[in-house]
């Protein structure tokens, strides 16, 4: 029992490197910025009435919270071209009843106008460049993937190094047996 606690102490500067080294591996990555709220957000109207509606067809009531918002935003905004205010207000008020069928069926006719004046997609011409005809193939690793590579075996590596360090002096079929597990010591793999 004594070489297992000597062993142990021996082994403990080791895990606190290893630890310093997974903990400074984490902080060093930088972190995703948030993209909820801030600067970013559209101020016009009809763009607001149909962050609401997106709300409101995707979750159902429990879209009702996020869109109220978006309809107060809309109400509060100075940009409301093309946005029926009156049939805003009327559409919040369905959204407080909790009706969210009328409330989405109002907020659709409050937009009415800036839907007729956008352009229609003709032909190939749909108005979108996100996609191009032909997508480029995976080109050679950059120095980034290199470095993600690199990473990933030396964790693989601590990983193995831990798991030889804390595996058990006794096998497991002696460790079952001290425990008085029912499972037999050896089974056949036949």
């Amino acid at each position: 029992m004594r070489s297992v606690t000597a062993q142990r102490r021996r082994n403990r500067p080791r895990v606190r490197l290893v630890m310093v080294l997974a903990v400074g591996a984490l902080l060093g990555f930088p972190s995703a910025a948030s993209a909820h709220g801030g600067e970013g957000e559209p101020q016009e109207g009809y763009l607001l009435v149909q962050q609401a509606l997106g709300y409101l067809a995707h979750e159902g009531m429990d879209g009702i919270d996020p869109a109220m918002e978006k309809v107060d935003d809309a109400l509060a905004t100075s940009d409301q071209e093309g946005v029926d205010v009156a049939l805003v207000t009327q559409a919040r008020a369905s959204l407080e009843a909790g009706d969210v069928l009328t409330a989405e069926n109002t907020l659709q006719q409050s937009i009415t106008a800036a839907v007729s004046q956008l352009m229609p997609a003709v032909g190939a011409e749909t108005g979108t460049t996100v996609v191009t005809p032909d997508l480029p193939g995976r080109a050679a690793l950059s120095g980034l993937d290199w470095m993600f590579l690199a990473v990933s075996a030396v964790l693989v590596l601590v990983g193995v190094a831990l798991a030889a360090v804390f595996r058990p002096e006794e096998p497991l079929r002696v460790i079952r047996a001290h425990l008085g597990d029912p499972r037999p010591a050896h089974i056949n793999a036949h």
